[in-house]
């Protein structure tokens, strides 16, 4: 017994002294708070929000975030509300150059409350996640706003106070609700950021209570009002400390997310890059070995080619040399400068032609005109040869093997218009269909019987030239819109000459004007 009530008297005795300490140091913080470091104090929490405020309008200014726009007007209108409440300094001396009074500072303080709910709503996106919740929080916040400029109005303009008293007394239960209302919806939002809105917004919420005029006079609190404003202010400042983490957890999350996007965003590029090398070096791989192909295909081509140009050049100089012996043997001296002269031109040309897988129409022709020339010499310019081009027809575009017609023309005079008295070849070219047609007319003895004279002396140069002149003709154009044909003339059944026509493939530009 006598245990228990030592046990009892010495609780009792620790709790008086505790209170007794705690009280002391209570009237001892009261007494600095009232006495020496109000002003100082508000100064520090002003200038804080102040400065929150500028910070905060740069970073919107940074990231285009509207969070921060509402969090730097915010803490700008929590900054001019309690900007009155000044004793001294360059704040007072501000707050009366404004005319900031009870009334502005009631004014601004309805204005900063309300800013936290626009806050806070586009902090979380509570747009993007429902409308309805949205609608529900922000709604009943402007019409707080409307009702408290229609004060301002009638304040200002026609003196009355007594709606904006009424209103004001309204307002501290209207908010109170709306905030009950809003952590409800917060609670039902999947973000840990609304944590920091929800400690900072309730300890904000029991510091402007515990402030209040009419809570702070109920007995067993009874605190002065500066001591209320101390705490007030206090609370104050540990919102925006809250508001200020959030934000800053909001942008490390937003880098984050940035740079964890960039590294997918690289990883993806390196990847593509990757596929994009192994599809470069399987294209590769399949066009060199196509490119092997079609080299092998030409240089078999050129090879076929070279081996026929090499086999009718001999046989065309051959025959041009036999014609300079000629008129050596006859003294013909004249004749024999001007077969050299001749001869010595087409001997380049040849040259030139062991070297070009290919002539120009034009430069074939001219060939041409040069070989009948020497071969005249030798017949005394009885030979009438003429050339006929349709005007469609552009010698300068139009290609063919080089000195591939020669073999016609060297076969027409020696087996054709060679034994006749009126020589005359013409050559006409033309386009038919899809082709241009070179034909080539004697009026020789035809070849029933310039065969039979050749069976007779055992002769074969004719087919070994014109065979090669068609080989080549059909390795160029790959037998390809190719086509050689000889057409027997006669009149009353009398042979009177030979008609060769080779077609060979249009160019694109008499496709293109014919089509």
């Amino acid at each position: 017994m006598y245990k228990k009530l030592y046990l009892l008297s010495s609780l009792l005795f620790k709790y008086l002294f505790l209170k007794k300490i705690i009280r002391s140091m209570y009237d001892s913080l009261t007494s600095i708070v009232e006495r020496d470091a109000y002003n100082s104090i508000l100064y520090v929490v002003l200038g804080g929000i102040l400065l929150l405020s500028i910070f905060h309008l740069v970073m919107f200014f940074q990231n285009r975030d509207r969070a921060y726009l509402l969090y730097s007007a915010y803490t700008f209108f929590s900054f001019v509300a309690y900007l009155p409440m000044a004793e001294s300094g360059f704040a007072k001396s501000i707050s009366e150059v404004l005319n900031l009074d009870q009334f502005t500072k009631d004014f601004f303080t309805i204005i900063f409350n309300c800013f936290y709910f626009f806050f806070f709503t586009e902090f979380l996106n509570i747009k993007k996640i429902s409308i309805k919740w949205y609608r529900i929080i922000v709604l009943p916040v402007f019409v707080i706003i409307f009702i408290a400029f229609l004060s301002l109005f009638l304040h200002y303009f026609l003196g009355y106070d007594a709606f904006f008293n009424y209103f004001k007394m309204v307002f501290i239960y209207l908010v109170t609700i709306q905030t009950v209302i809003s952590f409800y919806i917060l609670s039902k939002v999947d973000n840990d950021l609304k944590y920091y809105i929800v400690f900072g917004g309730l300890i904000l919420f029991a510091c402007s209570v515990i402030g209040d005029k009419a809570v702070r006079q109920i007995p067993g609190i009874d605190i002065s009002r500066k001591m209320g404003d101390f705490i007030f202010f206090l609370g104050l400042l540990i919102e925006n400390m809250a508001f200020s983490f959030a934000l800053g957890h909001k942008q490390r999350m937003n880098y984050q997310d940035k740079v964890a996007f960039q590294q997918n965003f690289i990883a993806q590029l390196q990847k593509n890059e990757m596929l994009k090398d192994e599809i470069n070096r399987d294209n590769e791989k399949r066009l060199i070995i196509e490119n092997e192909k079609i080299k092998y295909l030409q240089e078999i081509s050129n090879l076929k080619l070279s081996v026929l140009q090499s086999q009718m050049n001999p046989h065309f100089i051959f025959n041009a040399l036999n014609s300079i012996k000629y008129y050596i043997l006859e003294s013909d001296t004249q004749n024999a400068v001007d077969y050299l002269t001749k001869f010595s031109k087409i001997i380049r040309t040849i040259l030139l032609a062991s070297k070009e897988k290919e002539f120009t129409l034009s430069q074939e022709l001219q060939t041409l005109q040069l070989y009948v020339d020497i071969e005249n010499l030798r017949f005394h310019n009885h030979i009438q040869f003429s050339i006929n081009i349709a005007p469609e027809i552009d010698v300068d575009i139009v290609k063919l093997p080089p000195m591939v017609l020669q073999p016609f023309i060297e076969n027409a005079i020696i087996h054709g218009v060679a034994t006749v008295d009126d020589k005359k070849i013409t050559i006409n070219v033309s386009v038919k269909d899809q082709a241009v047609e070179i034909s080539i007319t004697d009026n020789g003895i035809g070849r029933k019987e310039a065969g039979k004279r050749k069976s007779v002396i055992k002769n074969k140069t004719k087919s070994l030239g014109t065979e090669i002149a068609a080989e080549m003709l059909k390795n160029y154009f790959n037998n390809e819109g190719y086509k050689l044909q000889y057409i027997d003339l006669y009149e009353n059944d009398i042979p009177t000459g030979t008609k060769i026509i080779i077609s060979i493939p249009k160019p694109r530009y008499l496709r293109n004007k014919y089509a």
